[in-house]
């Protein structure tokens, strides 16, 4: 079987490289959208596990976004430039708000932590009954 060169001038061969970052952005935005769907069933935080898959779920957002956004601009040349440089900031932007969403949760369990410990209590409750039975606190006489 004789070897096949790519002839730099064939269009076809061109498109090897399209394809391939195709491929590849195809393949985070499928990331993306698990994460976002993760995030969406967990986004409550049930319980103490459920916090932690939350918190997955965003970072996992986060972290897609940022490879697009980087894939974007670094593969400029292949891609529509107006449709790239329009998606970028997009992406800067929600990264920007997971962080910010990652740096409330953790600060809500610092400050529940330290209330806990001001009361009194020797141990951090899983959930409280008002998240427990949404939002309405039962046994209240």
């Amino acid at each position: 079987m004789a070897q096949q060169h790519l002839d730099p001038t064939d269009p076809t061969a061109r498109a090897v490289p399209g394809d391939a970052l195709a491929r590849y952005l195809r393949g985070q935005a499928t990331e993306f959208l698990r994460a976002l769907r993760l995030h969406r069933e967990t986004g409550s935080g049930s319980g103490q596990n459920g916090t932690e898959d939350s918190v997955d779920a965003a970072r996992a957002l986060r972290h897609s976004a940022r490879r697009i956004s980087g894939s974007l601009h670094t593969f400029r040349p292949l891609l529509d430039a107006d449709w790239s440089e329009e998606m970028r900031p997009e992406l800067a932007w929600l990264s920007g708000t997971l962080a910010l969403e990652h740096a409330c949760a953790a600060r809500l369990e610092r400050l529940l932590l330290a209330l806990h410990r001001l009361s009194g209590s020797a141990a951090f409750p899983a959930q409280s009954a008002a998240s427990a039975v949404g939002g309405r606190v039962t046994g209240a006489g």
